[in-house]
């Protein structure tokens, strides 16, 4: 039986009404500034906040964000730099509160909003059970820290953000502080009530409430809403009009079809606006965000041209909401099969209801509990579905479904049932019936199919041949609890084997007088009751657990456009290279490789060979590269929880260029599948197939010394660079990529030509951004100013003519170093950067970090005692009589090969710039020979000098910063 009924849309909350409200008053883009503090002090006057919600207030400003966050259960820890309130923004979850704060960040309505504010502690009822069965509720206050505290012309407000699944846990496991009420609204009366006595209004707000449409689209626009965004020309605007008035509504693609093509490349900027009677793409999106076109931006998706929508006015806009669906519906009706085995409710009632057969007149059904059967006419069945009387649990599943559930039903007998029941049909109709059944046989069958009525799954299953009897357990429940405790028993971190379980359970049995069952029947039974996650870990858990084959259709976890999510991460390559370091040593080293990915199109931005283990300098000098090369930076950068990109000198760098971070779950690597099948496919490609590759070391007691990799000549540093050019930015770029079909470069132009060039992501390879990319010195990154000395880093005086300007007072001064130069730091004076010189190792030029590093472990030693003065004697003996370790050899032969491609000295030491004449053009190192990696700072002995100091270099550390 089919019975159709009228969708509607679900309520919204009283949150989401009063958003609603308050957007038609002020859109989003509607600028809004911050209250100064007499500001403040009217609108409290205003609002009647007392003097504890005042002080609550202007302690969340001063003090937020006042906890860290973390990822434990999965979730998304973004940080994310604000526009409204120019500073950056720390979100837990991806879906709840990173869809506020985007909302946020662009209404025309939040005036402030800051997550994390101050914690506050709220009187709890806690409900306990007792020994007896008996329960006491008492009271005590506990911690708690809201989500967001925002502040509007309407008021205070305190939010608290979660997914409609973790509501619907805390309203079953704490029914009396958490649920939803009549008006769709997910309340919470204790901490509505405290927050009630401070002049706050606390909301509780699911995750839904965010449409992922709505916030997407919010991303997808950010560029065209900030403050970078240059205003629409007029004639550009006038363009558009001209086409819009006749055309509209009509599809975002046919109106970008008619956009101007010129032939700058995207990662250049235009030479001017487009000619008169023309509009560029960013035009379109610029009227889009501006409000001169009106899309539906909760229903459509704008990275999606083809199935957008555009009006030129409100009212057009308006209707054409009208006339759609409910959001994510293909019709405006869903079609309910009611058959065997649906399941329903009556309104008003528990008792749970199940369909036992339905035909043209009646519909039979019974309870599920008393098994006691009734009967109603469809016609008043229909009825009562479309009164809402009667709620549908479980729509019915397909017959084979159904069958397929039936215990000890076979595949063959599910088989033998459709050809008996396509047999019986056909005889139906007059056709002869053809079979090797007896005829006798046929007539039970012709009489059950008949007596099964009008339902096909009645039917079907009338004619099924029956289950097999016989091989029902045999074990009694109480060895069944033996088994369990005797297994339960291992579900530690001990993990003991089966045998050692089958023990415990024979104690077991012995002492519980059960009789035993054999080993075979033991091991069958215990695989039910094993804790792999207890006893293996989560990571084995999450190895095993089977793949994610679908996607929710808002998810868009590749982005909607190019540049706007990027991963980043590290592995370490599976081959040996040959360094030639100092008195023609060898080292051979498995080098490091850091990978700069577009989640969308699939194309390599930059990747940084490294010999030692990833560090913020593999972050900055992968950025680097990047922008060197396409003049341009992403919207997201997507890591895992590497120290490194939990550095402050990352995620400031990300704060300048107004870059997101996002951190992807713990041991979770399939969030970063692009990148990580990246790593696999390379190695696979090109790793796996070069001299020196460490495939034979996987089974290291079977290697022998004719296959052994670390034999034999092998590839130098400057040559595995040269190679993972060519197959990165020649062989990868420029092939076709399954994901899309295209090769990722053409596909990045044909995406770029859609979605916009978004000319305020472009950023200059300049002195300025180099010196971003520095990091500061260890200890803090500020240092106090001498008149007389300049700034002191690691002991070393650091002077620039500027410091003896008379207006400059002894303060602390931001600092950053030259990882690639230690004779070179930059400062931060008056709002700029100026660059200071050590005298005294000036005439060590090219000396790096790392090297440094070591130079110093016997510098300071031989320090003690003597003065400053005789700094430069001490530093010269050093650098005579002392050979630095093997990291400062491979030091020397990353620089030698990314000196030649101008990534480690800063462009405004040289004229040109360095620059990168095409897009397409990707700079390939120049052939070094076998001595390329040597010392480059002095010539090595021909007999290496021991040091006097006795010092374990292996225990240090070779990341860390100056």
């Amino acid at each position: 039986m089919k019975i159709q009924l009228p969708t509607s849309a679900p309520r919204k909350s009283r949150w989401q009404q009063l958003e609603l409200q308050w957007a038609e008053e002020n859109p989003i883009g509607t600028a809004v500034t911050a209250y100064s503090e007499e500001e403040l002090l009217r609108e409290f006057a205003k609002w009647g906040t007392p003097l504890e919600g005042q002080s609550y207030v202007w302690q969340t400003r001063v003090q937020s964000p006042t906890r860290k966050v973390k990822s434990r259960v999965g979730n998304v820890v973004t940080h994310i730099t604000s526009q409204k309130m120019k500073r950056r923004l720390l979100t837990e979850s991806r879906k709840p509160e990173f869809g506020a704060v985007m909302r946020y960040d662009w209404d025309g309505v939040t005036q402030e909003f800051y997550c994390q504010p101050p914690q506050v502690r709220l009187v709890t009822s806690t409900r306990r059970k007792r020994r007896d069965g008996s329960f006491t509720v008492y009271q005590a206050p506990a911690p708690y820290t809201p989500d967001i505290l925002r502040l509007t012309p309407y008021g205070i407000y305190v939010e608290e953000w979660k997914t409609e699944l973790d509501l619907e846990k805390l309203a079953a496991a704490h029914p009396g502080r958490f649920y939803k009420d009549d008006d769709n609204t997910w309340r919470c009366p204790e901490r509505e009530q405290y927050f009630a006595t401070l002049g706050i209004t606390f909301c509780l707000r699911s995750a839904a409430e965010n449409g992922a449409e709505y916030v997407s689209n919010l991303e997808f626009l950010a560029d065209y809403l900030c403050d970078k965004s240059a205003p629409l020309d007029e004639s550009a605007w006038r363009a558009i009009e001209r086409i819009t008035r006749e055309s509209c509504p009509m599809s975002l693609s046919r109106l970008i079809a008619s956009a101007h093509c010129e032939g700058t490349p995207w990662n250049e900027c235009p030479p001017g606006p487009a000619p008169d009677g023309a509009f560029l793409v960013d035009d379109v999106y610029k009227a889009i965000a501006s409000r001169r076109l009106f899309v539906d931006i909760e229903f459509d998706d704008l990275s999606e041209a083809h199935e957008v929508i555009v009006c030129n006015s409100r009212a057009q806009l308006e209707a054409l909401q009208f006339n759609r669906p409910v959001p994510k519906a293909t019709s405006d009706a869903f079609l309910f099969s009611v058959d065997i085995g649906t399941e329903f409710m009556f309104q008003g009632r528990v008792e749970l209801f199940e369909v036992s057969m339905v035909n043209a007149e009646t519909v039979h059904y019974f309870d599920t509990l008393s098994r006691i059967g009734s009967l109603m006419a469809v016609r008043d069945f229909e009825q009562a579905m479309y009164r809402r009387e009667i709620t549908l649990v479980s729509a019915n599943a397909s017959t084979d479904a159904i069958l397929e559930s039936i215990d000890g039903l076979t595949d063959d007998q599910i088989v033998q049932g459709r050809n008996r029941f396509l047999m019986l049909r056909a005889a139906e109709n007059g056709q002869p019936i053809r079979c090797n059944l007896s005829k006798r046989h046929v007539q039970r069958l012709r009489k059950a199919y008949r007596e099964a009525g009008d339902s096909v799954v009645a039917r079907r299953r009338a004619v099924t041949p029956k289950r097999r009897s016989g091989g029902r357990r045999q074990i009694t429940d109480a060895q069944l609890d033996c088994i369990r405790d005797a297994v339960e028993a291992g579900n530690s971190a001990i993990n003991p084997n089966g045998n050692a379980s089958y023990k415990l359970y024979k104690d077991l049995s012995e002492e519980r007088r059960l009789p035993q069952v054999s080993r075979k029947t033991f091991y069958l039974h215990r695989a039910q009751f094993v804790d792999k996650k207890a006893r293996e870990g989560s990571r084995v858990l999450y190895a095993e657990a089977p793949a994610t084959w679908y996607l929710h259709l808002e998810d868009k976890v590749h982005g909607g456009r190019p540049f706007h999510r990027v991963h980043i991460d590290h592995t370490q390559l599976d081959i040996f290279i040959d360094i030639h370091g100092q008195a023609g040593r060898i080292y051979r080293r498995r080098p490091w490789l850091t990978v700069v990915i577009d989640a969308e199109t699939r194309a390599v931005l930059a990747f940084y060979l490294s010999l030692h283990a990833p560090s913020t300098i593999s972050c900055m000098m992968a950025i680097r590269a990047m922008v060197q090369t396409f003049r341009r930076t992403p919207a997201v950068i997507i890591v895992d929880n590497g120290k490194e990109f939990h550095s402050d000198a990352f995620d400031q760098l990300c704060d300048l260029l107004e870059i997101s971070l996002q951190f992807r779950p713990a041991h979770e690597a399939r969030f970063g599948a692009v990148i990580e099948r990246l790593f696999g496919r390379t190695n696979t490609e090109l790793i796996h197939n070069q001299l020196g590759n460490s495939k034979a070391l996987k089974n290291v007691r079977r290697v022998t010394r004719a296959v052994d990799p670390l034999r034999g000549d092998h590839l130098t540093f400057a040559q595995l660079h040269a190679l993972l050019d060519e197959y990165f930015f020649r062989d990868y770029n420029l092939s076709e990529h399954p994901a899309h079909g295209y090769s990722p470069l053409e596909y990045m132009n044909i995406r770029f030509a859609i979605t916009g060039r978004r000319l305020n992501r472009l950023t200059p390879y300049d002195s300025q951004f180099y010196i971003l990319t520095c990091v500061p010195p260890s200890k803090g990154g500020t240092r106090r100013l001498d008149k007389q000395r300049g700034v002191k880093i690691k002991h070393i005086w650091y002077w620039c003519d500027k410091f003896a300007d008379r207006s400059l007072r002894p303060q602390n001064l931001k600092v950053l170093v030259d990882s690639w130069d230690v004779s070179i730091a930059y400062v931060l004076l008056k709002g700029k950067w100026v660059r200071c010189y050590s005298k005294l190792l000036m005439k060590y030029r090219k000396l790096t970090a790392i090297e440094w590093r070591y130079i110093a472990y016997e510098l300071v030693p031989r320090m003690h005692g003597a003065s400053e003065d005789g700094m430069e004697s001490i530093l010269s003996s050093v650098l005579r009589d002392h050979v630095l370790p093997d990291a400062a050899s491979l030091t020397s032969a990353i620089r030698n090969v990314y000196g030649d491609q101008r990534l480690i000295d800063d462009p405004s030491s040289d004229e040109p710039d360095a620059v990168v004449e095409d897009f397409l053009t990707i700079s390939q190192p120049e052939a070094t020979d076998s001595n390329a990696a040597e010392s480059i700072y002095r010539h090595p002995p021909s007999k290496p000098q021991k040091s006097n100091l006795k010092l374990n270099y292996d225990t240090l550390s070779t990341s860390g910063r100056l």
